[in-house]
């Protein structure tokens, strides 16, 4: 349901980047969703979660991937990554930290739905992000902890 949601979000942070009025009549934008086939409560907590958070985004800075870094991203990833941060769904620190990780991880390029996983870490506050991404070790046994 999280995928589905950060799908509309993406959405309404682009809706909202050209009307900041956009919340105050959120029936016509929820008579759209519908119609593309989204669920109402998906929408509803999309809605809420947006009108809570969507800020405009400040500053006209834009990031530049070195070469390095460009290449832990697919395309897709790539793009996604820089979309939601020029959108301001992700900040620069949400940015920072999903590229470090892509590098520590050193797992080949992440693709698109890599990058929604990590988004929504963010974005829905899965996991205590403020501290980063959740971090689990094997602790010998078998069992995985965080």
């Amino acid at each position: 349901m999280e995928d589905r949601m950060l799908d509309i979000v993406v959405i309404l942070a682009e809706r909202f980047r050209r009307d900041r009025k956009l919340f105050s009549n959120p029936k016509s934008i929820r008579d759209e969703l519908i119609e593309r086939g989204y669920m109402p409560e998906d929408i509803d907590r999309a809605i809420q979660w947006a009108s809570n958070s969507l800020e405009y985004p400040v500053g006209n800075s834009t990031r530049i991937l070195s070469a390095y870094e460009r290449s832990q991203f697919t395309s897709d990833g790539c793009g996604l990554l820089l979309k939601l941060r020029n959108l301001g769904l992700l900040n620069d620190e949400h940015l920072e930290l999903i590229i470090a990780r892509s590098i520590l991880m050193d797992e080949g390029p992440i693709d698109a739905e890599g990058i929604r996983s990590m988004a929504m870490i963010f974005l829905f506050d899965l996991k205590n992000h403020e501290s980063g991404f959740p971090i689990y070790l094997d602790s010998g046994g078998g069992d995985i902890e965080n």
